[in-house]
């Protein structure tokens, strides 16, 4: 990797553009149907760790950062809308079906949703949380941004894209500061080190 390459990430982050076109697109899409205002620092969470995702991805000799920021947020945007749709959808599907569907259980008429075991539910609506994750991040590029994370860095890293900060914070029973502290300084030690494949995984508790 030549040295441009190695700064990306921190000239990525260190960019003007990058935390305002985050916040501009954060509270954007926080106003939309769908969201509320209180996502909005769980949409800005989830922009940072994707393009942080992407940042390997970037050279300076094909286009300029702030191209690449843009397009990159964009595609973020794009990606959690469908996905949301998605979820609407099958959160639809799943209470007309499950709770109109009337079955015999035990001599009784139930619902079939209140007869349905929890792995149930997730086979059928294929809404297992594990399945998140990859859905806001580059196939190519998680096995190595994942091999400098610890053990524990990874697991707040899925909570948060599962849960968001607010969620995380009280799986943890900790403020939601620590976890936006831990978060950041993730982000911070990976666009400081320019992204550098030797370096030694950290170590974020909570």
């Amino acid at each position: 990797m030549d040295n441009s390459r190695q700064t990306s990430g921190h000239a990525i982050f260190s960019h003007p553009i990058t935390a305002e076109l985050i916040r501009q697109k954060a509270r954007k899409l926080a106003r939309k149907p769908g969201f509320s205002r209180s996502d909005e620092e769980d949409l800005s969470q989830g922009m940072y760790l994707y393009l942080w995702e992407r940042s390997r991805l970037f050279d300076p000799k094909r286009g300029t950062i702030e191209a690449f920021v843009i397009t990159a947020v964009t595609s973020w945007e794009g990606m959690e809308l469908r996905r949301r749709r998605a979820k609407k959808r099958r959160d639809g599907l799943h209470a007309l079906s499950l709770e109109s569907t009337m079955v015999a259980c035990d001599g009784d008429l139930d619902t079939l949703a209140s007869v349905l075991e929890e792995r149930d539910g997730v086979r059928l609506t294929g809404r297992d949380p594990k399945s998140l994750l990859d859905e806001l991040v580059i196939r190519d590029e998680y096995r190595r941004v994942i091999a400098q994370l610890t053990k524990r860095e990874q697991k707040l890293l899925r909570d948060v894209i599962e849960l968001g900060v607010a969620g995380t914070a009280r799986k943890r029973r900790v403020s939601r500061r620590r976890i936006d502290r831990l978060v950041a300084q993730i982000r911070e030690r990976f666009a400081a080190d320019g992204e550098s494949g030797d370096r030694a995984p950290g170590d974020a508790s909570a």
